[in-house]
């Protein structure tokens, strides 16, 4: 008897399938795909799995998501072994190559390039002769094609023991201001984002009057409501590597599509009513839209804005005496809404070569100006580190005074149906950067002397960018008829690359400071601006280097910010058409890692490089 019962069992028949053996299939399934987790069906676990092939759908698998030991220990392991391959094989090209090939690898690596993309680049765009490729690395090349999304840069950080010690700014909670996440902690972290790195400059929310509304909860709230509040945590997304930001897992458009979509449902119930918090939320619309590559969208809004901000000037134009005590409170609020959205119109309209949108104010007075009380301090927030004075006010104020100057610039060079004599433009210019000189004498010396904070740099660039402007319409020797012009093409050329060069400098200091993972989104139009003005000469060994400094900068926004890779496209594009050719560190930068599409990822322009492949 005993002998019967330790003897083995049979095997069973090829082909045969008893309960026993489907209990352990799906209980050795870590995780299903995501047309099995939709429909609630028991999945196989493997690519394609048994349902997907029956349905003829797409079988998609995120790995990751498996939280077993054992996976997620393999996978742990794997990935060191990945990484430590990678290693020696950079070491080894380093080592092994002379700078024409070592400087752009050096030049990708700077500019925040993820893994994938290092590994990509050494093994697609450096010859295949000289790193003499073995089948097995072909083999990780073809893995490298493969990754799930999920294994991408933006979703890195999973696991980051940063996230842990993550303490944001301040504290508020989610509900009742979104339906989108109940995490009070991810919606402090975005917050907290979006007021270190893109409010500073682009300032026409009153944070201290913000975060209080938000952090007291009430929908009757004077400087919060929903659909502002979501349409920043939309914009904050850009700034954010938590994977909570993606609509579609990995999918670099989907960044923020959730806030974004919440935010546009919220706009529509508003039927047309101006609030403050409304007006401020067109504001980030159109900013988020404009760097979201949402075209359409981000010219509806710009009207939108328009007519808002025309209506909210006119409610405060005449301001009642006999009103209750919080009237200069909002007369405050209102100025600041007013001015920062008309700074930030006129810098895009600098940028977008096109009419200002909004006038300059007539009826709003700008804060008052004061260290008496110490200067806030800045920290870059998420990293734990030292921060910086931010003189937030003084820079407001400033950034108005060149705002009224950008204005006209703006207005000269694109404002007119018929273009003007040279002559007139060059007396207009004269005037104009005579205005500016002593604009820019007249600055505090708190943003003449720190030129550490981001904001404060992206003003000295902005500076930088409107002499780059004025110049622009009398760099053509075409419209030169007086054959002693008062501002030559020659000078006129000079005085631009003297600006561009200068961006590059304010660059370099910020990637001292704070490196180049990010920056105020702002600074991205300075940058542009001083690529394309390089491109006149950039085989000049000083605009070369101006050029390499702003082509890393851009390229770690383009992973951040969809319109920055159409940015890169165009200008490699129009290089090529003006048959300049680009310096050789640059190279790395202007291949695009190509990653797998999703089902519903719309194409993008990463694929503009196929010249290489």
């Amino acid at each position: 008897m005993s002998d019967t019962k330790s003897r083995p069992l049979a095997p069973a028949p090829p082909g045969s399938s008893s309960p026993f053996d489907a209990h352990q299939r799906r209980r050795n399934v870590g995780t299903a795909c995501a047309a099995c987790k939709s429909r609630k069906l028991k999945c196989t676990g493997s690519v394609p799995c048994a349902n997907c092939v029956k349905n003829s759908v797409e079988c998609t698998l995120d790995r990751t998501a498996d939280k077993r030991r054992r996976g997620a220990l393999k996978r742990k392991i794997d990935q060191l072994a990945d990484q430590e391959e990678l290693l020696v094989r950079l070491v080894s090209v380093l080592r092994e190559s002379g700078n024409r090939r070592a400087v752009p690898l050096i030049n990708l690596i700077r500019s925040d390039a993820s893994l994938d993309e290092i590994r990509y680049y050494i093994n697609y765009q450096l010859p295949r002769l000289d790193l003499a490729q073995t089948p097995e690395l072909v083999e990780v090349c073809e893995e490298v094609k493969q990754l799930q999304p999920s294994q991408s840069r933006s979703m890195r950080r999973i696991l980051d023991a940063r996230r842990l010690s993550d303490l944001p700014g301040f504290q508020v909670p989610a509900e009742p201001w979104t339906t989108v996440v109940s995490d009070d902690d991810f919606v402090s972290h975005l917050l907290s984002l979006w007021f270190t790195w893109s409010h500073p400059f682009r300032n026409w929310v009153d944070k201290d009057l913000f975060v209080r509304d938000m952090q007291e909860g009430s929908l009757s709230a004077q400087f919060c409501s929903p659909f502002l509040v979501n349409i920043i945590l939309a914009d904050a997304c850009a700034y954010s590597d938590y994977p909570e930001i993606y609509a579609i897992p990995g999918d670099p458009a989907s960044k923020g599509a959730r806030f974004y979509d919440e935010a546009i449902r919220l706009l529509d119930k508003e039927e047309g009513r101006i609030t403050i918090p409304t007006v401020q939320g067109l504001g980030v619309l159109w900013a988020c839209a404009s760097m979201t590559g949402r075209d359409r969208q981000d010219w509806i809004h710009r009207g939108q804005l328009a007519y808002a901000i025309d209506e909210l000037s006119q409610k405060n134009s005449t301001p009642d005496s006999d009103a209750d005590q919080d009237n200069p409170l909002m007369a405050r609020v209102i100025s600041r809404t007013i001015w920062g959205l008309f700074n930030f119109s006129t810098c895009h309209a600098l940028a977008d070569k096109s009419r200002p949108l909004i006038k300059p104010p007539q009826r709003h007075s700008l804060p008052p100006v004061g260290h008496e009380g110490g200067s806030e301090e800045w920290r870059p927030y998420p990293e734990n580190a030292e921060g910086t004075e931010g003189h937030s006010t003084c820079l407001f104020n400033t950034l108005s005074s060149l705002s009224l100057i950008a204005h006209e610039v703006a207005t000269l060079s694109h404002g007119e149906a018929l273009p003007r004599p040279r002559a007139e433009i060059e007396s207009k210019v004269t005037h104009l950067r005579e205005r500016l000189r002593q604009c820019s004498d007249s600055w505090p010396t708190c943003l003449k002397t720190n030129l550490e904070a981001p904001h404060i740099l992206c003003l000295h660039m902005y500076h930088d960018s409107i002499i780059m402007a004025m110049y622009e319409p009398l760099k053509d020797t075409s419209t030169t008829v007086d054959p002693h012009p008062t501002i030559s093409p020659a000078n006129a050329r000079q005085m631009r690359f003297s600006s561009a060069r200068n961006i590059a400098r304010l660059m370099r200091s910020h990637r001292a400071c704070w490196g180049v993972d990010r920056m105020p989104v702002s600074n991205i139009q300075c940058i542009t601006a001083a690529l394309f003005t390089l491109l006149d000469d950039v085989g000049e060994p000083n605009n070369r280097e101006a050029f390499i400094t702003l082509s890393i900068a851009a390229k770690s926004f383009s992973r951040r910010w969809e319109s920055t890779r159409a940015v890169l496209a165009t200008l490699r594009t129009t290089a090529q058409e003006r048959g300049v050719t680009l310096p050789i560190e640059t190279e790395s930068l202007f291949t695009i890692h190509v990653t797998p599409r999703l089902v519903g990822m719309r194409d993008s322009v990463d694929s503009f490089d196929d010249s290489e492949e």
